[in-house]
């Protein structure tokens, strides 16, 4: 007994002594230019917003970059001229047209980044709604987008959420692959945040907002999705979408068309 107490002891010691704390060191990259383009076909303000990129480490403060020049250019032979209103955002007063194709090209220190994008034909949301599901017995509210997807064309959708005017941190992005010609009923599920899962609930103002994007926008949103708001074991591993932008800066520039909804949760 006193030998197996010996032993014991002896293999604890061992144990305990090969302990090693490591520490891992993430490497931290150059800041890199952020673009956040979108042209609709609203006559509004439309907006170039150009920051930098942070270190994983940081706080999600990106650095506005301002001086830049920012032209958008059609083809039908048209050129805009976008002004900084503020720093990092850059603005022109137009209207985009469906089924024509944009080109935004940005000069920042000396390098010249360029992206394009053709605005599709309009879907027309036909409305929004509030459905109910019960799930084990617990009732939840969900929103959901009504719309009937043309027949005669490949669409991509793509969806902001926003309760009581603050915007949903889900990504919600669809095509018609499989609903082609069909009417649709997208439902957009959401959380107030990680700890509450319970939905909607009676008195909510809800918006939704709803974009008909080209196929390179889809891709980028479809990629965003699969990284966000998922737990453990769920999500893939994080890594930057593909831009649709040149000379290896990072975000998107979409041509859209864009509709807005609200409707009171009953």
């Amino acid at each position: 007994m006193k030998k197996i107490l010996l032993y014991f002891s002896l293999f604890v010691l061992c144990f305990t002594s090969c302990k090693k704390i490591i520490d891992v060191e993430t490497a931290s990259s150059e800041p890199q230019l952020v673009i956040e383009g979108n042209i609709t076909d609203k006559f509004v303000a439309q907006q170039i917003k150009i920051s930098r990129s942070v270190p994983y480490t940081s706080q999600n403060i990106y650095p506005s970059v301002s001086g830049a020049s920012v032209t958008l250019t059609d083809n039908r032979g048209n050129t805009f001229n976008f002004a900084e209103s503020q720093p990092g955002l850059y603005a022109f007063g137009m209207r985009g047209v469906p089924g024509v194709t944009y080109t935004l090209q940005v000069k920042v220190d000396g390098k010249t980044y360029i992206a394009s994008s053709k605005m599709p034909a309009l879907v027309k949301l036909d409305s929004i709604g509030i459905l109910s599901n019960t799930f084990f017995n617990t009732e939840r509210k969900t929103a959901a987008a009504f719309l009937t997807d043309p027949a005669n064309d490949v669409n991509y959708y793509h969806f902001n959420l926003y309760v009581n005017d603050v915007l949903s941190k889900r990504i919600y992005v669809n095509n018609d692959r499989l609903t082609n010609g069909n009417k649709l009923r997208i439902q957009l599920y959401y959380e107030k945040n990680e700890d509450d899962d319970k939905g909607l609930i009676t008195g909510d103002n809800v918006s939704v907002e709803m974009e008909t994007i080209d196929s390179n926008i889809f891709n980028y949103w479809f990629a965003l999705s699969q990284q966000s708001d998922r737990g453990p074991n769920q999500g893939t591993t994080p890594s930057n979408p593909t831009s649709n932008i040149s000379n290896g800066a990072l975000g998107y520039f979409s041509a859209h068309t864009y509709q807005r909804v609200n409707v009171t949760v009953p």
